[in-house]
């Protein structure tokens, strides 16, 4: 079974150690961190998307080989194909967006499920940094007032 790291998008955390036919493994370890993705001021009358990047770094004792998967976040209705929810702070109200694994933002980065994608990480170094695309579409009219978030969680198997 591969080890798991899981990680909030905004928050980081480590995993140590395997077993392997009963023998302790050389521990791996690694940390991932990341920055919030900030959509910004969004104009509800535009008919334009508001597209947003940041990254995803990965810092381990080894080289990285491993997968990377972005859970669908914990908005009401979310869905990969449909697209994530971010919900208003003390209220339902949601905003849908979606993170894709390329800059043209045509492949959803998910957990492979329904459509979307999740990245093979190769690397012959410790440290690796993946872009990640946001986009917010537009004309999202019934949107209100107020500050809106969704809480994604990065899986990295390795």
């Amino acid at each position: 079974m591969p080890t798991r790291l899981m990680s909030q998008w905004c928050m980081t955390l480590c995993v140590l150690m395997g077993l392997i036919n009963g023998v302790p493994a050389m521990a791996e370890s690694c940390h991932v961190s990341t920055a919030a993705l900030a959509f910004g001021a969004y104009n509800t009358a535009s008919p334009a998307p508001l597209d947003v990047m940041g990254s995803l770094d990965l810092h381990c004792s080894n080289k990285v080989h491993a997968e990377l998967s972005l859970s669908v976040g914990n908005g009401t209705g979310a869905s990969y194909s449909g697209g994530r929810k971010m919900t208003r702070a003390g209220g339902s109200n949601t905003l849908t967006y979606n993170l894709y694994a390329d800059a043209a933002r045509t492949r959803v980065l998910g957990d492979g499920t329904h459509g979307s994608v999740t990245l093979k990480i190769n690397s012959n170094k410790n440290n690796y940094s993946q872009t990640i695309w946001g986009r917010l579409p537009g004309g999202q009219t019934s949107a209100l007032p107020g500050n809106y978030q969704d809480m994604v969680v990065a899986t990295v198997s390795y």
